[in-house]
């Protein structure tokens, strides 16, 4: 009788550690979750959908090279402003079949604030000021080979000469493309503070997306230049991210008010043993 008592204890003790032994893990993995940002509230997401985004830990950073142009204008040289049609057409297959995929910036925040998934191998693409050679030189070419981009707008300058117009805006928008903020009058923002900031910066908003009847979630700082102030202000406005001109590919939760870029020469140059 005692022999099978002893059974009996051995046998509870074990189940008793193998209990603790999992309940370890788990007692982790519930602190890991209180300390995640929450879920999208599934009360005001329908079921469908929700149930086709499955939230995800968010990775601590993501490695995406944040292209920079200007102007893509045929018979130019190349340089730091500008690109010929060909040679963005070479640039763009040449990130296609190294297997890039462009996302744009609000797809960038919710991987790192909400672990949302990103291709393999992503890649944004964004255009400065809205000039007209963009529209008519770089928008087709993002097209046929299947990449999507970010178009910062001036908001002043929309509808001006040599800048593109509010119908060819809707034209890349109905295509995917993405129209971000690029400030009222392109300043240099960081002389800048108190109303006249907040006008360059929220006014430009409240005006692109009054005027286009859209979300403007993402802003680029004129000439780069920025304080912190001057991200602040890009918080406060309401956008998601802003793009800097700082140098670097790596971008984590914490600085999406700061988020760096890179010209596709450099990219090339520096980052192509890693491709």
């Amino acid at each position: 009788m005692s022999a099978v008592v002893s059974r009996k204890a051995v046998s509870r003790r074990a189940a008793l550690a193998a209990a603790l032994v999992l309940a370890s893990p788990l007692r982790a993995l519930a602190a890991e979750a209180d300390r995640r940002p929450p879920p999208p509230d599934a009360s005001t997401v329908p079921a469908a959908e929700f149930e086709a985004q499955p939230w995800h830990p968010a990775p601590p950073a993501v490695d995406i090279p944040i292209l920079v142009y200007h102007h893509v204008v045929p018979d130019h040289s190349p340089g730091a402003l500008y690109v010929t049609p060909d040679g963005f057409e070479q640039q763009l297959k040449y990130l296609r079949d190294s297997g890039y995929r462009s996302i744009s910036f609000s797809e960038l925040a919710d991987a790192l604030e909400y672990g949302a998934p990103l291709p393999e191998r992503p890649v944004i693409l964004s255009f400065d000021d809205g000039w007209e050679n963009q529209f008519q030189h770089g928008f087709p070419l993002l097209q046929k080979y299947g990449f999507t981009g970010t178009f910062y707008i001036v908001s002043g300058y929309l509808d001006h000469q040599n800048f593109m117009t509010t119908d060819q805006l809707n034209t890349m928008m109905a295509a995917g493309m993405v129209v971000g903020s690029h400030s009222r009058t392109h300043p240099v923002l960081a002389g800048f503070g108190g109303a006249r900031l907040k006008d360059e910066v929220a006014g430009s908003k409240a005006w692109l997306e009054d005027h286009l009847g859209i979300a403007i979630d993402t802003f680029a700082y004129p000439y780069g230049s920025y304080t912190a102030a001057v991200a602040a202000a890009t918080k406060a406005a309401g956008y998601r991210t802003a793009r800097t001109v700082d140098i670097g590919t790596r971008v984590s939760a914490d600085n999406l008010a700061t988020v760096p870029a890179i010209l596709f020469p450099a990219f090339l140059g520096r980052y192509r043993a890693t491709l």
